[in-house]
């Protein structure tokens, strides 16, 4: 197997996963495989932006998945270079990798651990849970289930169990594992016509951690192997966590008894994180790469990326890489302009954002344009002001006269009135992504 076959297969499963296909195409399409030695594959690509997302986003995915393709551990090397394809060598064909155990080939990612997981009100109950349970395997909240929206640490907080309990209990066997290749796995040794190495390998589990469960949904057979599995882990008191992102009773088409059982334990929800949270992790970020950031700029992009973490980490990155590629520092103003393209830009408008905001609090135009001051209705209000502020290039003058010929300063104040309660308020927070969610895919 050559390294561009090694890369082709490894984008192709990369490419399921990822929940951003515009992310894969603007930085990882044209990576350009360069080496392997049999420890370290080595890729290219022609910007350090590209390298700094990479390595941010993708890199511990794409390290598992070639881990498991070259039946050994294998870490990602990037290199940056203006042709990328000149820098390739030549290198004998690797040799196609035996049989490996699920656990070898899917091990803990050490990266991800609890002490350099950002905890705020968004996350702390589920982080706090996921610590005693890394302390007390199999003995309490079995199972965890942690649930949330993609982007908000529930991968991070899974590895951070398993590295705890692989610092303090050495002997036990961990396997984390991906509910895609927990199928492939299955259906894999379902066609070799050997299931016992499949139950060999998750039923001896003292700790099985199984990612993003919501894609099991309509796959009944490996349901029912899943079944049998939980049920025999569960009652030899071996520790199992799992992530979704949703929680288990509105997995509708996962198998009653499955979801019921999902329910035994522990289920724990992970929120947007607070302004503050949002703060700090673009803090500890930027103090990783020793690089020095005014509080200014952390809080514009806090402000700015409210739903995502990855998306606030992606932000921040691309105006470091920015500021190395132009040799300039960084400021509020250089962050303004960095960040443009980021932002949001499909077609919005007044209108839209008008409808949706009346749609999601129950109440008409006429209550959102009108002069009524009772809370049922400034508050929606004041939102659809802010979301306009935010997701169009209107100026203040021309959103007030979308809302009634009102002055120009009363939409100012009203947007900044929401600014500075999302900085703390995590239900209103909610409501705002959900709305923004809406407008987005309609």
């Amino acid at each position: 197997m050559d390294i561009e076959l090694i890369w082709d297969n490894s984008m192709n499963s990369l490419k399921k996963s990822v929940s951003s296909q515009v992310g894969y195409n603007l930085y990882l399409k044209d990576a350009v495989p360069v080496s392997f030695d049999g420890k370290t594959f080595t890729v290219a690509v022609s910007m350090i932006i590209n390298k700094n997302m990479i390595e941010s986003r993708y890199k511990p995915q794409i390290e598992q998945i070639l881990t498991n393709l070259l039946g050994s551990d294998t870490s990602l090397n990037i290199l940056v270079s203006q042709n990328p394809a000149e820098l390739k060598k030549e290198i004998p064909s690797v040799r196609e990798p035996e049989h490996t155990s699920v656990h070898n080939s899917y091990d803990i990612n050490p990266k991800y651990t609890f002490e350099n997981f950002i905890i705020g009100a968004s996350n702390e109950y589920a982080t706090a849970a996921a610590i005693r349970a890394a302390e007390k395997p199999g003995n309490i909240y079995n199972p965890l289930f942690l649930y949330g929206d993609s982007g908000l640490g529930k991968t991070h907080l899974m590895h951070a169990i398993g590295n705890r309990i692989k610092k303090y209990f050495p002997d036990k066997k961990i396997v984390y594992v991906t509910s895609e290749k927990f199928m492939n796995d299955f259906i894999e040794n379902v066609l070799k016509k050997t299931p016992k190495n499949f139950r060999e390998i998750y039923r001896s589990a003292d700790v099985l951690l199984i990612d993003d469960i919501q894609f099991l949904e309509k796959k009944e057979s490996t349901q029912e192997e899943l079944f049998h599995t939980f049920n025999e882990l569960y009652y030899m008191n071996k520790q199992m966590v799992i992530t979704s992102d949703r929680k288990p009773k509105d997995l509708i088409t996962l198998e009653e008894r499955l979801k019921n059982r999902f329910e035994w334990g522990l289920t724990i929800d992970i929120t947007v994180p607070s302004f503050e949270t949002r703060v700090a992790i673009l803090k500890n970020k930027a103090e990783l790469r020793g690089v020095k950031i005014d509080k200014e700029v952390f809080e514009y992009i806090a402000d700015c990326f409210q739903s995502n973490v990855r998306e606030l980490e992606g932000a921040l990155l691309k105006v470091i890489s920015y500021s190395q590629i132009k040799d300039k520092e960084i400021n509020l103003p250089f962050a303004e302009e960095c960040l443009k393209s980021f932002m949001y830009s499909g077609k919005v408008n007044v209108e839209k954002i008008i409808e949706k905001v009346c749609s999601y609090y129950e109440i008409t135009k006429e209550d959102i344009i009108g002069k009524n001051k009772t809370k049922n209705f400034t508050l929606p209000r004041q939102v659809a002001m802010y979301l306009c502020n935010m997701m169009t290039e209107l100026n203040y003058g021309a959103i007030a006269k979308s809302f009634g010929n009102r002055d120009r300063t009363t939409i100012l104040h009203n947007v900044e009135k929401i600014k500075a309660i999302i900085k703390t308020d995590t239900v209103l927070n909610a409501d705002i992504e959900c709305i923004i969610k809406d407008i987005k895919n309609s």
